[in-house]
This record gives structure tokens, sequence and C-alpha cells, in this order.
């Protein structure tokens, strides 16, 4: 069953740089010193690669690098979300909420 927005949990900013802080780290150890320096203490087995749904803006943007104003665009996956202070970050960039679409998954 699909969840509003609203019931999307979302980590805090102190919570998110402490989790990308540690994958910057680990990508920058075997960048620079080979996969033959990572030693990880979990394994999984019998294993596929898979998709799965993540939360994204959809709407129409101002502003954006690549899209013309006034044009649909889907964003990357949704890592920071304040309704209060109408901002949204993706993994590309921040976002300023405008208006949500009437009827839209988070009224």
């Amino acid at each position: 069953m699909p969840r509003s927005e609203a019931e999307l949990s979302f980590s805090s900013p102190k919570e998110l740089i402490e989790i990308y802080r540690r994958l910057a780290n680990d990508l920058e150890q075997v960048g620079r010193d080979g996969p033959e320096s990572i030693a990880p203490e979990v394994s999984i087995s019998d294993w596929i690669i898979a998709k799965r749904a993540v939360p994204i803006l959809l709407g129409t943007v101002l502003g954006h690098p690549t899209v013309r104003d006034g044009k649909p665009a889907a964003s990357t996956e949704i890592v920071y979300w304040d309704e209060h202070w109408q901002l949204a970050r993706t993994l590309n960039r921040w976002y300023r909420l405008g208006r949500p679409l009437i009827g839209g998954s988070n009224q």
C-alpha cells in the first residue's frame, strides 16, 4: 500500500552527515588502496541485483540547470524533507517546495 509523503521517514541532517561521511570515507579508501583493502564482516549469498521504489519529487520546475522553466521533471531520490521550511534535498540538489499538486499523495 503506497504511503503519503507525510508518512515517509527521513533522517535528520546530523544522521545524513554521518551516513554520507562513512560512505565517502569507504569509497575514498577503496579508490586509494584498492579493493584488497576492504574486509567486509558481512557476506551475502544467493544474491541478485534488484530495484526498489524510492521517494522522488514529480512536478513543474523553475531554475533547474537542465530542464526548461515550466516543464515537468522527476527528481532523483529524496534524502531530506522538511515541509515546514518547504525544503527537499535529493541526491543531486536542493529544491524549494512550492504549492503541492491538489489531490496529490501528500494531501
